[in-house]
């Protein structure tokens, strides 16, 4: 008896986008970015082909950026890896033209999540009402979040029939700080560390019965919903590309093409002692200097020795006489010692002037 049910089997199969649904899924973290950053590198070294070697590549400018942000949703993939079974989690899902795309889609308990990946390795990050500052620099990352957000919101939103609220979130990898001087009730983007990401998603409140969030998967799997197209995507072989390409880069090291860091200023060498020739100076200002200070001390010694020697008019004019009488023998040894010194010294610069061995 025949039931019919092969014909209907066949009209789901013909309903249901299996190849594009598999397209969607098997797109792994960074998948659009790294095929932008292959693109980008090919052309670079079709103009100039000393940019990649046998052994090495080197990253044109324009790739660069490509590659660091492939790399940090690469590392993002595979932390929200740990979520667990009970989490929706798709990787750069198509929501534009060209490479647009929402680095990280979640649906879970908590609801739904759009996640935008940002590397910013050793940066201090402030976060405002309408801007995100990297190392004081103004930055689009909130408003370019809020919009992929809303995309993701409409898409869903039209496919299940009831709004779907999407939070915005921008993951930041290796920064050094992450500050947020925003109000409770200004926090529209969430801007977490993705160290942190995990467990920031899992303490998310729910706010949609399981029944919506289980429609909201289906949608979210449903490759109409975004613009897959299941005849581009050979997302092994460029993720393989990508793969060689990482390895190349990382054996070439920091990448030439955007400039080299600068150099340290050197001091000057210093010549050996017994080589370098003393400067020059003449020793009439030393000499000056020398017995003017000479004089000062002993012409102070003489003041003070004449105003000691004055008779007392009163009882508190008597004090310094009495100080003299105390001092004495240690001010005229001081006097001696200053004049002597000075002495020597001169006649030392005048011998070692003498015993100079004159030019020829």
């Amino acid at each position: 008896m025949n039931d019919g049910t092969p014909g209907i089997q066949r009209d789901i199969a013909d309903r249901v986008d299996f190849a594009g649904i598999n397209a969607l899924s098997s797109r792994p973290a960074g998948y659009a970015v790294a095929l932008k950053c292959l693109q980008v590198q090919a052309d670079a070294e079709d103009a100039d082909p000393s940019l990649r070697t046998h052994k090495r590549v080197s990253l044109h400018p324009d790739a660069w950026s490509w590659y660091q942000g492939a790399l940090g949703e690469i590392e993002v993939g595979e932390t929200l890896g740990g979520l667990g079974p009970e989490w929706f989690v798709r990787h750069s899902v198509p929501i534009g033209a060209d490479t647009k795309d929402v680095d990280h889609l979640v649906i879970g308990p908590g609801g739904v999540f759009a996640i935008n990946t940002k590397h910013h390795a050793g940066a201090s990050i402030w976060v405002g009402d309408y801007v995100l500052r990297v190392n004081n620099a103004n930055t689009h990352h909130l408003k370019a979040a809020q919009g992929d957000s809303s995309d993701v919101s409409r898409r869903l939103s039209e496919k299940v029939g009831f709004p779907v609220p999407v939070t915005p979130v921008i993951a930041v990898l290796n920064s050094r700080a992450i500050k947020d001087g925003r109000a409770a009730p200004k926090r529209t983007v969430s801007v977490v560390d993705a160290r942190n990401l995990v467990a920031w998603l899992r303490a998310q409140p729910a706010h949609l019965s399981q029944t919506k969030i289980e429609l909201i998967k289906l949608a979210a799997e449903e490759p109409m919903t975004w613009h897959v197209d299941p005849r581009a995507a050979d997302t092994l072989r460029v993720m393989q590309r990508f793969e060689r390409l990482t390895a190349r880069v990382a054996i070439s090291g920091p990448d030439p093409q955007r400039g080299a860091a600068p150099l340290k200023k050197r001091r000057p060498t210093r010549q050996p002692t017994a080589t370098r020739a003393a400067p020059k100076r003449s020793a009439l200002p030393e000499m000056v200097r020398l017995w003017s200070g000479t004089a000062l001390i002993v012409i102070a010694i003489l003041i003070f020795r004449g105003v000691a020697d004055q008779p007392c008019l009163s009882p508190a004019s008597c004090i310094l006489p009495a100080v003299y009488l105390a001092w004495k023998p240690l001010i005229m040894i001081l006097g001696v010692v200053v004049v002597g010194r000075a002495v020597f010294l001169t006649a030392r610069q005048l011998l070692a002037r003498g015993s100079a061995p004159q030019r020829k």
